[in-house]
C-alpha cells in the first residue's frame, strides 16, 4: 500500500476557510463522481491545516503564515495504480480544473509515501515507554 500526499496552497485572494470549504464540500464530492479517478484508490483523506509550528522557537505561526492549507492523502495498492488515476481523463478534464479554482497550482506538492506503523494504529503492541 502506498499513499500519494498532496499539499495544496490556496490561490492569492482566497481565504483558508474558503479553500478548505471548497475542498471538503465541493471537490471531495466531485472526486466521488469521477470513476476514472476514484476507482483506483482505497481511501481519500483531507487534512485541513489549522496552524504551523516554528520548530526553532516552538512558536505557533500566525494563521495566515502556513506553507500549505490542505494535505490530502490518497491510498493506492501500488505506484502504477496511482499513476493511472492521475493520468485519467477524469482527473485531467474535471478534477484538475476544479483544483485551479482554489489552489495555487505552482505551489502544489506531491509526495509518494508508505506507512510504517510505529506507535498505535494497526500495531497496538507499540506504545510509548516512559
Amino acid at each position: 500500500m502506498i499513499k500519494i500526499l498532496v499539499a495544496g496552497k490556496r490561490k492569492p485572494g482566497i481565504s483558508r476557510h474558503e479553500m478548505q470549504n471548497h475542498a471538503l464540500n465541493l471537490h471531495a464530492r466531485l472526486v466521488q463522481t469521477c470513476p476514472g479517478f476514484c476507482t483506483y484508490f482505497h481511501r481519500y483523506v483531507q487534512n485541513h491545516v489549522i496552524g504551523q509550528v516554528d520548530f526553532e522557537t516552538s512558536a505557533i505561526l500566525p494563521e495566515g503564515d502556513t506553507d500549505y492549507d490542505v494535505l490530502a492523502e490518497f491510498w493506492f495498492d501500488d505506484i502504477e495504480t496511482a499513476m493511472k488515476a492521475w493520468a485519467s481523463e477524469d482527473y485531467k478534464n474535471i478534477l484538475r480544473p476544479d483544483e485551479a479554482k482554489i489552489a495555487d497550482l505552482d505551489a502544489k506538492f506531491l509526495m509518494l509515501a508508505c506507512n510504517e506503523h510505529v506507535i498505535g494504529g494497526s500495531n497496538p503492541a507499540m506504545t510509548c515507554s516512559l
